[in-house]
């Protein structure tokens, strides 16, 4: 079942795997990222980063080797008339799946851009019966704000909100009962990530400005069996308590080998994904 039929069915929680394109057109480095997780992932997000092939370029590549790709729109400093030309590229290449995102700061990235609820409502026009997603940041000092500036873009033609990794449970259980009083008809697409070991735990802190539970940084800081533990007892939290309608999945390293594929595989299927 296509990524965008899964996602807004009932009972069924779609797995999207998040990859880094290569640094320029390379395929075979791009299949290899994207078939990590090989036919447990329906759908294949790809991040727009400076230095790297563009995720519409990517994301078009993919579609010609008969994957699903979720394009990042990247709105930051750029006008309308590019999004548009960007959106019209996407539709004649068959892309069927957008997260529009704010992206990050860039030197001469000041200029008046379109808001994400227009960018959200353009590619509803011009990318016809696709799916739309916006983004929500869980961890925001005011979750208030960040719900109202979300329900807008859900008003646009967004149908799901992806957040930010989780990897504890509690911010996210709140959010998302937030999230469905105000704006009941938006999925939930929580990212997750195997976190392995203290480093990994202290870059993501200082990447995300959070600062994760204590006895969380010590159980993955005491080794890799442990850290893998603490990742499936995430995904069977959150599918216990009902807060995925789909999962975002990627991984800390850029290229992943594949035995961590392999083993993501395994804590998706323990988790009852």
């Amino acid at each position: 079942m296509p990524f965008t039929d899964q996602l807004v069915t009932t009972g069924v929680c779609p797995v999207a795997l998040e990859i880094t394109p290569p640094q320029k057109h390379l395929p075979r480095v791009l299949l290899r990222r994207a078939q990590l997780l090989g036919g447990a992932a329906c759908a294949v997000n790809v991040i727009q980063r400076p230095g790297r092939q563009p995720s519409l370029e990517a994301s078009l590549d993919l579609v010609e080797a008969g994957l699903d790709p979720v394009w990042h729109l990247v709105t930051r400093g750029r006008s309308r008339e590019e999004i548009e030309a960007d959106l019209r590229c996407a539709a004649s290449g068959g892309i069927r799946h957008v997260l529009c995102i704010l992206g990050d700061h860039r030197p001469g990235s000041e200029g008046p851009s379109p808001t994400i609820r227009e960018v959200v409502a353009m590619a509803h026009e011009l990318l016809p019966g696709a799916t739309i997603g916006a983004t929500f940041n869980q961890y925001g000092a005011d979750r208030e704000a960040a719900i109202r500036n979300l329900v807008p873009k859900i008003g646009a033609g967004a149908i799901y909100a992806q957040t930010q990794p989780v990897f504890d449970v509690e911010p996210l259980r709140t959010a998302v009962e937030q999230l469905r009083e105000r704006a009941p008809g938006a999925r939930i697409v929580p990212m997750v990530m195997p976190l392995l070991g203290a480093e990994a735990a202290a870059k993501i802190q200082a990447r995300l400005n959070i600062t994760l539970p204590a006895g969380l940084v010590a159980r993955v800081s005491a080794g890799e069996d442990e850290s893998w533990r603490v990742f499936e007892e995430t995904l069977a939290q959150m599918v216990e308590l009902g807060l995925c309608d789909a999962l975002a999945v990627m991984t800390f390293e850029v290229d992943a080998p594949p035995e961590t594929g392999a083993r993501i595989v395994e804590s998706l299927h323990r988790a009852g994904l």
